[in-house]
C-alpha cells in the first residue's frame, strides 16, 4: 500500500480509499481531507491463513488518509483481520533521545573510519613483518628445494616485490652471489655452488631478519654466538675468499708479545690501515690457529655504515665493537648530527673503562675509513688522521693500566676491493675475488723516543710526530705484505718472520667447548691438532 500511496496527497485521498478497500473488503473508507497522517496496521492472522493473507503489510503508513470518526477508530475486516486507522500526530523525539543517536552515530563513523584507514594502509610488507615477527620465521631453515642460485635469487626478488626488502638491497644481493660464486668455486678442495648456496642462505637469513626485527647497535656490542653464531657465519664467507697458500703473518714473535701483555693486564691499540669489509675476518682467519684469544677478543672501533648497511649489519653482529660515527659522514644529515655526538662521546667513556680496567686489545684505522686507490691504481694506505692518533695516545696516557701502541698493516683489498670513490650511499656494489691476504705488526711504538726534543705543552706537534712515525712503520710492513703476497714467496721468507696460517679453505670452524673457551686447548682436540 505505501508503495502506490507514496504520491497521494488530498486530492488522491479516493484513490487510496480505493486501494485500503482491496487490502480489506469490510473495512468502512470514508475519508475526508487529511489533517494529518494516517497509519493503517494490518494484523495478520495465525495459522493456516497466513499464507492467504501476505498482502497484507504489518505497520503500513499511508499518508493522506484520515477516518471521519475520530483519532482512532476500529473497523472489523472479516473474523481475524483487523485495521486501524488513526489520525494522531506523529511525536518527535525528545531532544535527549535525539543527543544520544547523534552521539552513537559520532562513535560508530569514527570507529568505521578507523577501521577503513587502517584496511587501506594494510600491505603484504606489514603482513609478512607481523608474521615473520610473530614467528620468528628467521630461525626456520630455508626450504630445501632452494638448492640452486637460481632459486634463491628469485626469492629474493619475490621478496622486494612484496617490499620484505628493499630492491636495492634485493639487486646488491644478486650482484653479491654472482661474484662470489665466479670468484670461490673451483678454487679450493670443498668449495662448490652447493657451498655457495649455502653460504648465501645464511646471509639472506640474516638480511631479512634485520628488515623485520633491526638489531641496534650500543656503544658498546659484544659479538653474538647465541642463539645463533654470527662469528662462525662470517669466518666461513671470508675463508672461501682466501687463498691460505698465499697469505702471510708478519713477525709472529710480536704477536706473541701482545698476548703476553694482554694476560698480564696491559692495554694494546693497533693503529691499523683498513683496506676492506673483510678486515676483521681476515685478522681472525690469520690468528685462529697460534692465537685464537686474539683473534677472537679483539675489540674493533666502527664506524656508522658497518653497523647500518644490511649486508654488512650481520658481519658486524658477529664482532666485538665500539661504534662510533666518522667525521666523512658527520654532516650528512644535520638533524642526526647531535645524536651521532652524543654516541661518540658514549663510546669514548666506555673506551676509557675498558682501558682502565686493563687486558684490552683494541684496533682502530685512523684514517677514518677504507683505503683506495691512487691515480695510477696501486693502492696504497691512506694518510693517519692526527686528531684520532692523538686522541688514542691521550686515552692511553689516561688508562690506569699501561697502554702499548702498535703500527699494524693489514693486505686485503683484492679480496673485497672498496669503490674506487667514496659513495655516501649505502649498498654499494660487492666485488669479491679469490685472493691472498696477510696481517703484520711493526714494533711497539716508543713514544718517548719519538717526542723527544718537542715542548710537552705544544700538542700538536706531539700528536703530528706520533702520526708520522706511526703511519710509516705501518707502511713499512705494508710494503713487505705488497710484495710477499705479489711475489708468491710461500716459506721462503720464514726466516724474516713471514708465515702462512698453514690451513686451506675448506677447514672446519674450531670446536668450542669449556676447556677452549677458557683459553686452554684440550690433546684431542682435532681441529687444534691439525
Amino acid at each position: 500500500i505505501r508503495s502506490s500511496a507514496e504520491a497521494v496527497d488530498g486530492s488522491g485521498r479516493m484513490a487510496a480509499t480505493a486501494m485500503v478497500k482491496a487490502a480489506c473488503p469490510s473495512a468502512s473508507t470514508s475519508c475526508r481531507a487529511p489533517s494529518a497522517p494516517v497509519t493503517v496496521t494490518a494484523r495478520r492472522p495465525s495459522g493456516g491463513r497466513r499464507k492467504a493473507h501476505r498482502h497484507l503489510v504489518q505497520h503500513t503508513t499511508v499518508q493522506g488518509l484520515s477516518s471521519p470518526l475520530g483519532a482512532a477508530r476500529r473497523h472489523a475486516v472479516g473474523p481475524r483481520a483487523t485495521v486501524f486507522a488513526s489520525t494522531s500526530d506523529v511525536q518527535e523525539p525528545s531532544k535527549k533521545a535525539t543527543s544520544l543517536a547523534e552521539s552513537m552515530k559520532a562513535v560508530f563513523a569514527g570507529w568505521a573510519d578507523l577501521v577503513t584507514t587502517a584496511l587501506s594502509k594494510l600491505s603484504a610488507k606489514r603482513v609478512i613483518f607481523a608474521l615473520a615477527a610473530k614467528f620468528q620465521l628467521w630461525n626456520v631453515p630455508l626450504l630445501p628445494f632452494l638448492s640452486t642460485g637460481r632459486h634463491l635469487i628469485g626469492l629474493v626478488n619475490s621478496l622486494a616485490t612484496l617490499g620484505a626488502i628493499s630492491k636495492k638491497t634485493a639487486s646488491t644481493f644478486e650482484g653479491l652471489f654472482h661474484n662470489y660464486r665466479k670468484a670461490v668455486v673451483g678454487q679450493t678442495e670443498g668449495v662448490d655452488d652447493k657451498r655457495v648456496v649455502h653460504i648465501m642462505k645464511q646471509i639472506l637469513r640474516c638480511v631479512f631478519k634485520e628488515f623485520v626485527d633491526p638489531y641496534e647497535f650500543p656503544s658498546y656490542h659484544e659479538r653474538i654466538l647465541e642463539p645463533y653464531n654470527y662469528y662462525d657465519f662470517g669466518q666461513e664467507y671470508v675463508s672461501c675468499m682466501t687463498d691460505f697458500e698465499n697469505s702471510y703473518i708478519g713477525h709472529v714473535d710480536r704477536f706473541e708479545e701482545v698476548q703476553q701483555k694482554l694476560r698480564a693486564g696491559e692495554n694494546v691499540i693497533l693503529l691499523a690501515n683498513h683496506q676492506s669489509e673483510a678486515d676483521p675476518g681476515v685478522w681472525a682467519l690469520m690468528l685462529e690457529r697460534r692465537f685464537p684469544e686474539l683473534a677472537e677478543n679483539v675489540v674493533y672501533v666502527a664506524g656508522d655504515r658497518v653497523v647500518s648497511d644490511p649486508l654488512c649489519k650481520p658481519f658486524s653482529m658477529g664482532r666485538n665493537l665500539l661504534c662510533v660515527h666518522s667525521k666523512k659522514y658527520m654532516d650528512e644529515d644535520p638533524k642526526t648530527k647531535p645524536d651521532k655526538m652524543k654516541q661518540n662521546r658514549m663510546t669514548l667513556s666506555k673506551m676509557q673503562k675498558m682501558l682502565s680496567a686493563g687486558g684490552t686489545l683494541l684496533w682502530i684505522a685512523p684514517s677514518g675509513g677504507r683505503d683506495r686507490p691512487d691515480d695510477s691504481g696501486k693502492w696504497l694506505p691512506a694518510d693517519f688522521d692526527e686528531a684520532t692518533v692523538a686522541l688514542m695516545y691521550k686515552l692511553g696516557s689516561k688508562a690506569k693500566s699501561k697502554t702499548n701502541f702498535y703500527p699494524f698493516a693489514m693486505w686485503s683489498y683484492a679480496i673485497m676491493p672498496p669503490p674506487p670513490k667514496v659513495v655516501v650511499e649505502l649498498g654499494e656494489e660487492r666485488i669479491i675475488n679469490f685472493s691472498g691476504v696477510g696481517v703484520s705488526l711493526a714494533e711497539a711504538l716508543d713514544i718517548d723516543g719519538i717526542t723527544e726534543g718537542l715542548p710537552e705543552d705544544d700538542r700538536d706537534a706531539v700528536a703530528k710526530a706520533i702520526t708520522e712515525k706511526t703511519w710509516e712503520e705501518m707502511n713499512k710492513e705494508y710494503v713487505l705484505l705488497d710484495r710477499a703476497i705479489s711475489e708468491r714467496v710461500g716459506t721462503s721468507w720464514e726466516a724474516k718472520g713471514y708465515v702462512t696460517p698453514g690451513r686451506s679453505a675448506s677447514y672446519v670452524l674450531p670446536v668450542r667447548n669449556a676447556a677452549s673457551e677458557a683459553g686452554e686447548r684440550p690433546a684431542d682436540d682435532a681441529w687444534y691438532a691439525w
